[in-house]
Formats: C-alpha cells, structure tokens, sequence
C-alpha cells in the first residue's frame, strides 16, 4: 500500500530551514504533523498554529506514526534522535519507515539502516538537492538508498516535497551521490 493514498499522520523531526518548509508542503497536502526539535522555535510554533502536535521526543513524535522523517545537521544530531530511551528506535512502530533526509556519509547511512533493521524499522537514506526556495515550491530532487519496496512506499510523500525522486541503490547510495553532486 502507498502512504499517502490517505491522509496520515507523519513525524517530522528537524525543524531547521529546510526541514520547516518541508513540514509546511506536507500540511498544505492535508497530512497531520507530530513535530520534534531540539528547541521548540519560531518555526515550531509556526507549524503548531496550523495544527501540527508539539512532541517533547523522538520517541513520542514517531510512536503512533508509519512513516518518519528526518531532516538534520549531521550525524550526530540523528544518533541524538534515533538512540536511547527518548530516541526514534525506541517507539518506532515495527514496519514504519524512516526517510533520513540529513546529509550524512553513506557509511552512517549503512549504520542507521542496520540498527533500524534490527527494530523492522524500513530505513532510507534521502539527502535532497535544493534549498530553501526549492523546498517551500516542492522542487527538491531526492537521492535515495535503500529497498525498492521501501521507496516505493514512501514516494508518494516525496513526490509532495520534490520534483524528482532518483533510488541510487541500496542503504548508503542516497548518501554517497549527495557528496558527489
């Protein structure tokens, strides 16, 4: 089944330049948003005015949700959000997937993916090409790693925030094209 034949609730975590206007593109779509950042900002509270739910973790943002993504710094703002007792891996509902947005190298790509395995959380790699502009328009240009089954799953909430969607291969291959484009 694809997610987005209905509406869904999604958890979204990263509330940062780009993460935020993605936010905005998915509730212009009709989606429900159960947000996360580090600190509850201008953008956050932005998104709670129309309607998204304000998280205190990781952990609550994704428990009730099929699908997660994230959009952060680097790699240790996701191991901060995904590991320990408040991270994603703790509440992720077995089979959601995670889309992990972040520029990161496709060797912690391939670490998240194995840890996620472990919970039968489905993880994709999917750093964007674009910025602010592209992501407030929907232009972004996903590059992703991961199962074909699992991309498929999550497309239809790409095709939302993006222009175009290419799968680069398995779990890393999203990561490793984004530091070569």
């Amino acid at each position: 089944m694809l997610l987005s034949l209905i509406l869904m609730d999604i958890a979204f975590i990263g509330m940062g330049i780009m993460g935020s206007r993605m936010a905005q593109r998915l509730m212009d779509s009709g989606h429900t948003l159960r947000i996360y950042n580090r600190t509850r900002n201008e953008s956050c509270e932005e998104l709670i005015d129309r309607g998204a739910v304000w998280c205190e973790s990781p952990a609550i943002a994704v428990s009730p949700t099929t699908l997660i993504i994230t959009m952060l710094s680097d790699p240790e703002a996701v191991k901060s959000v995904a590991r320990g007792e408040t991270g994603i891996l703790k509440q992720a509902a077995r089979g959601s997937v995670w889309m992990d947005c972040s520029t990161v190298d496709p060797e912690f790509s391939m670490t998240m993916a194995k840890e996620s395995a472990e919970k039968d959380v489905r993880f994709l790699d999917t750093p964007v090409a674009g910025s602010k502009g592209p992501a407030e328009k929907g232009e972004l240009v996903f590059l992703v790693g991961g199962e074909s089954d699992d991309l498929e799953k999550a497309r239809p909430i790409m095709e939302i925030l993006g222009k175009k969607v290419i799968h680069c291969g398995g779990p890393g291959q999203g990561s490793a094209m984004k530091l070569v484009v």
